[in-house]
């Protein structure tokens, strides 16, 4: 009986302890989330010397207007954006600061890791700020460029866990609220003289390299003023106490000679990986970076950014992108042109285009379809508002996941993207005279829950040639238009052919997006 009961006191011992273990194990995960102990850090100022600043100030003094004017130049093709990543990087003569949402680890990725640890041996200070999302799996190639005496990698809103599905799992269940608040904002910053904002994050699929699949992307380059600004506004999130040095994140930095040997595997990746196009445009980069023809000019410019406390679900958080995008439409007088890959208007959203539309002008939305979209459920919420947009008058189209295959050369001789693609741009044109360019969605989650960037230009040429290309995404075989015919009932049209549900998804995912249209989530898409 002794024994026995020593043997149940044991067993009770060691299940306590095992409880006490998990209850540890738990309360770690339930902790306030990680906070930056790093201290201030000043801003960038702009290189007072090199390539860029030379180049910029040539540009500027050309315009007869004062030095608040600033350059920009749109990049289509995802072979423009990349290569003028790679020149303006190889250009860079003091500093680099780079923030995005996605950083991927394929070709696209790999090679920009590259050339910010370059211009980090010449002596660039160069500042990577991601989100955390998605960036565990890189952990370990980032703490290892971080040990560069010139590189700082900083993740935003982290998560503490950095392995383990159970425990990065629990983690977000206990903390779902506050890591709910993601960094959607896409900055290449150069010498505070050169910066490229817009939809894009880092990946072959955002730049036309992808095997099977693209995004259908824009982004901007910007000289003068507005890129200034841009460095003050990544300035911000660099010093929030969100942005966490990955050091802080692994307990310390890893030795210097693993960095050594991660970049003798890069240098055996590249040399062995097959034939890719990115990695031709590596090595002579042709795009037009630094031709000044190719940019339009604006004294009337505004880059606006969110408050990086917005992350921190703070109600007292600066007006950011949706309050100057609120502005806009409310001062629109005749056209409104909308592009947006992930269109979720809400209840207010919908009315106020309903009210626009109501009022004489024009309302355009150009989205993803059901097949076409990289996120089936976001597609829900804008669904459940597609009749009442179509009965107020509000032009609905929906690109077609065959559309620029189905275009061929016409749709790359605009530079709209590639076979195989989903639409990621984020575009509005108001009145045909100002256009907005950058990461913000018309969604609930862009609006509240996510930061944002993007820029608003005042130029009517800009916004004439984004109103034509955006304009031929929306023709036949290209998009599908949705309307409601006699009877009330959703048809789809596409030249000669009509369609009764929606066009070319597969049941599986019309099923999806009819069950997630009942859920009460719409303020999470």
């Amino acid at each position: 009986m002794a024994h026995l009961r020593y043997a149940i006191q044991y067993r009770q011992a060691l299940r306590r302890g095992w409880v006490l273990i998990f209850l540890l194990w738990i309360s770690g995960c339930a902790a306030p989330g990680p906070r930056s102990n790093a201290p201030p850090s000043p801003p960038l100022l702009p290189a007072p010397s090199g390539p860029l600043a030379e180049w910029s100030h040539e540009q500027r003094i050309k315009e007869p207007a004062s030095q608040a004017h600033s350059g920009f130049q749109l990049l289509f093709t995802g072979a423009d954006a990349f290569a003028a990543r790679i020149e303006s990087a190889r250009l860079a003569n003091q500093s680099i600061q780079v923030q995005y949402y996605i950083w991927q680890d394929d070709t696209a990725g790999r090679l920009l890791l590259k050339e910010l640890l370059q211009a980090a041996d010449r002596g660039v200070q160069v500042r990577l700020l991601l989100d955390d999302m998605d960036v565990r799996g890189s952990d370990t190639t980032l703490a290892a460029a971080d040990t560069h005496n010139n590189l700082e990698v900083r993740l935003f809103n982290p998560f503490r866990a950095r392995w383990g599905f159970l425990r990065v799992g629990t983690e977000f269940l206990l903390r779902g609220s506050a890591l709910n608040h993601r960094m959607h904002n896409k900055a290449w910053i150069v010498d505070g003289h050169i910066a490229i904002v817009g939809g894009r994050n880092i990946g072959d699929n955002y730049f036309d390299a992808g095997n099977d699949f693209n995004f259908a992307d824009l982004d901007v380059a910007i000289i003068g003023l507005a890129a200034e600004q841009a460095s003050y506004a990544f300035n911000a999130y660099w010093n929030s106490p969100l942005a966490l040095p990955i050091t802080e994140l692994r307990r310390g930095k890893l030795p210097q000679a693993k960095l050594v040997q991660r970049r003798q595997e890069l240098r055996h990746w590249l040399e062995t990986h097959p034939p890719h196009p990115l990695t031709e445009s590596a090595y002579q980069p042709t795009g037009t970076l630094l031709q000044a023809d190719a940019y339009y000019w604006s004294d009337t410019v505004e880059l606006v950014a969110d408050d990086p406390n917005k992350a921190l679900g703070r109600k007292d958080a600066e007006p950011g992108v949706l309050e100057a995008m609120s502005e806009r439409f409310a001062a629109a007088k005749e056209e409104v042109f909308i592009i947006s890959p992930y269109f979720v208007p809400g209840r207010e959203g919908t009315e106020g285009l309903v009210a626009l539309a109501q009022a004489g002008i024009e309302v355009t939305v150009l989205t993803n379809s059901l097949a076409a979209t990289d996120v089936a459920i976001t597609h829900s919420g804008y669904a459940r508002r597609r009749r009442t947009l179509l009965a107020a008058g509000v032009n609905l189209f929906e690109l077609s996941p065959m559309a620029f295959r189905a275009a061929g050369e016409s749709v790359e001789s605009l530079g709209l993207g590639s076979s195989n693609a989903s639409l990621h741009s984020k575009v509005v044109l108001f009145d045909r005279r100002e256009a907005f360019i950058g990461s913000f969605n018309l969604d609930p989650r862009s609006a509240h829950i996510n930061t944002e960037l993007g820029i608003f230009v005042a130029n009517a040429d800009l916004a004439e040639q984004l109103a034509e290309v955006y304009r031929f995404a929306t023709q036949a075989p290209l998009s599908y238009r949705p309307q409601l015919n006699a009877q009330g009932q959703l048809r789809w049209v596409s030249g000669d052919s009509v369609y009764t549900r929606e066009p070319g998804a597969s049941i599986w995912r019309r099923g999806l997006a009819l069950f997630v249209r009942i859920l009460p989530i719409e303020s999470q898409l």
